[in-house]
């Protein structure tokens, strides 16, 4: 009875890291992609912009694929670069609206919103803060897309999506 017991819980410890094992590798195999994207957007602005250290990479899907990278130069002055299939582009973070600053001038606009994200990325020709948000109307949830110019902080657009 007790090397039966012996055996069966043998039989479940190895079935739990088989299954452990299986899951891990499946996992690691969906995110290498993306991990890779990453990778490639950082070694690009490593090279053809003046950064130095990266901290974080985003992606924005617009007109065209980007990888948003943020970081810093040889002094440690932030960096923001916008990587693409078409080149880069880079801004001192310094010379630029930051996204605290979007974030005060949309909460200015419409307190009672809840904004879900800010992300540097591209409207058109021009370099912009996107900033992704709800608000609760009468008939129901509403998305929004804001657009604000990422040097001034100036308003360009607003998309509204569909009811949620």
């Amino acid at each position: 009875m007790n090397a039966k017991r012996t055996r069966i819980i043998a039989f479940g410890v190895f079935i739990i890291l088989t299954l452990g094992v299986v899951l891990s590798r499946f996992y690691l195999n969906v995110q290498n992609e993306h991990w890779d994207d990453k990778r490639k957007a950082v070694e690009t602005a490593y090279e053809k912009s003046i950064m130095t250290k990266a901290t974080k990479v985003d992606f924005f899907y617009g007109d065209e694929p980007l990888q948003i990278v943020y970081g810093e130069d040889k002094l440690g002055q932030g960096v923001i670069v916008w990587v693409s299939d078409k080149g880069i582009h880079a801004e001192m973070t310094a010379e630029s609206f930051t996204e605290a600053q979007v974030r005060e001038t949309v909460l200015k606009k419409a307190p009672e919103i809840e904004i879900e994200r800010v992300l540097p990325g591209k409207l058109g020709n021009d370099y912009v803060w996107e900033v992704f948000y709800k608000k609760n109307e009468n008939s129901g949830t509403r998305y929004f897309y804001d657009y604000y110019k990422f040097k001034d902080g100036l308003y360009m657009d607003t998309y509204r999506l569909s009811l949620h």
